[in-house]
C-alpha cells in the first residue's frame, strides 16, 4: 500500500522498552515510522520491509471517573463513541445503523461504572504471612493498566451488569513482601513475567516502574 511521504513521520527509533509488536506482544527495538492515522509500523519508511504494526505501552495509569455516564454503545471509558466519531474505522452512519439493528436508543445513556486507580496497603497480617494479592486490569483495546481493589476486580471478573466490564481484562498476582531482598525482587519479577504471559499482554513491569521491592520489609 502506497502512503505519501507527507502522511508519515519516518526514521523514528525505540530502544526496546516502549513498543511491542501488536501481533506477538513481543518488545520491539529498532526503527519505526508513524502514519497519519496515529499508527506505528516497523521500518524507517513503508519501503523498509517488513512493516509490522507496533503499539505503545502505557507506563502511567489513567484516573477514571466511575460516575461518568456511558452510552450502551460506548467503546471506551469516556466520553462516548459519539464524541469520538472521527476515530478511524467508525462513522456516524455505521453507529446509527448498528444501533437501529440492535434496538438501542442512542438518546438514553446508561450509567456504567468503570475502574479507577486504587493504591494497595499491605496489613500487618500480610507481612506476617509474607505475601499479599494485588489486583489489576488492562484495557482490551490498548496497553493501559490500572491497579484496582479486590471489589472492582471481582465486579469485572464476574461481568457485573452495572460495570463496563467489556472493555477490561481483570487479573491478579501474588506479591512477596518479606525475606531476602534479592529473593523478593526476583520472585516478584518472575510473578510479573508469568502474569504477562498468562494475560498475553506486555507492559505490566513498566507500569509498575520495575519496582520489584515495592512494599518490601526486611
Amino acid at each position: 500500500m502506497y502512503i505519501p511521504k507527507n502522511r508519515i513521520v519516518p526514521n523514528q527509533y525505540t530502544g526496546g522498552d516502549k513498543y511491542v509488536v501488536k501481533s506477538t506482544q513481543e518488545w520491539y527495538k529498532g526503527f519505526y515510522y508513524k502514519t497519519y492515522d496515529g499508527k506505528f509500523y516497523t521500518g524507517k519508511t513503508p519501503n523498509d520491509k517488513p512493516n509490522e504494526e507496533i503499539e505503545l505501552v502505557q507506563d502511567t495509569s489513567k484516573q477514571y471517573n466511575p460516575n461518568i455516564p456511558q452510552n450502551r454503545l460506548a467503546y471506551t471509558d469516556a466520553p462516548t463513541v459519539f464524541d469520538n466519531i472521527d476515530t478511524p474505522g467508525y462513522s456516524e452512519e455505521m453507529v446509527i445503523t448498528y444501533a437501529q439493528l440492535q434496538g438501542i436508543n442512542l438518546n438514553i445513556p446508561t450509567r456504567l461504572s468503570v475502574p479507577y486507580s486504587s493504591y494497595p496497603k499491605p496489613t500487618e497480617d500480610d507481612y506476617e504471612l509474607g505475601v499479599f494479592t494485588r489486583y489489576f486490569c488492562v484495557k482490551v483495546n490498548e496497553l493501559s493498566f490500572l491497579e484496582i481493589n479486590k471489589e472492582t476486580y471481582e465486579k469485572l471478573l464476574n461481568r457485573d451488569g452495572s460495570w463496563l466490564w467489556q472493555m477490561f481484562t481483570p487479573f491478579k498476582l501474588q506479591w512477596t513482601l518479606t525475606g531476602d531482598e534479592v529473593y523478593v525482587a526476583n520472585t516478584n519479577s518472575n510473578s510479573i513475567r508469568i502474569t504477562e504471559r498468562k494475560i498475553k499482554r506486555k507492559g505490566l513491569a513498566i507500569f509498575l516502574k520495575k519496582n520489584y521491592l515495592k512494599f518490601y520489609r526486611p
